[in-house]
């Protein structure tokens, strides 16, 4: 099989100019802690940033979040949430 110059030059522009996809989704998450338990909120927020990172794990997405903070003894507080 013979490839035509010309096909060669145009798959060569084609390819310098392609660029990486943008984020076809973004995936919201939240999370509900206990008002003591602001290490979770931080551990939780630098796994979703890792996540973000890494563009193995997910290639053309994004995650956001959104964190509350209810009383822990206060049940009924969390369901509102």
């Amino acid at each position: 099989m013979k490839v035509s110059p010309a096909l060669v030059l145009l798959l060569a522009v084609w390819s310098a100019r392609w660029q990486r996809a943008l984020p076809d989704s973004i995936i919201h998450i939240g999370a509900i802690f206990d008002e003591s338990a602001k290490k979770d909120d931080e551990v939780f927020r630098m796994a979703v940033a890792d996540l973000n990172l890494n563009n193995e794990i997910l290639e053309t997405e994004k995650i956001t979040i959104s964190v509350e903070f209810v009383d822990g003894n206060n049940p009924f507080q969390a369901v509102q949430e």
